[in-house]
């Protein structure tokens, strides 16, 4: 009888599995981004909110951060891109 496989884990290919992880989770994140918008405000990480009912079709999502900046989906929706730095200092 022969011993059971082994899995191919440790040293390089532990850091292989994590940069695939790291690729399908920003993947997943980019698609939600364009698709809704987001879940936060990407200048200042306050989740979003509803957009009013009178404005619908027009602003579907806000920050209510009533500060020094405005956010609205789709109007201000930026696409996530590898090396790009996103947020209030990107």
């Amino acid at each position: 009888m022969g011993s059971p496989p082994v899995s191919a884990t440790g040293a390089w290919y532990g850091l292989a599995a994590i940069f695939a992880d790291q690729r399908r989770e920003f993947e997943n994140w980019e698609q939600n981004v364009v698709a809704e918008g987001g879940i936060a405000c990407p200048v200042c990480g306050e989740p979003l909110s509803s957009g009013p009912p009178s404005a619908a079709g027009t602003v579907t999502k806000f920050c209510r951060y009533a500060g020094d900046h405005q956010y609205q989906v789709p109007r201000d929706v930026v696409a996530p891109r590898h090396g790009a730095r996103m947020g209030r200092y990107g």
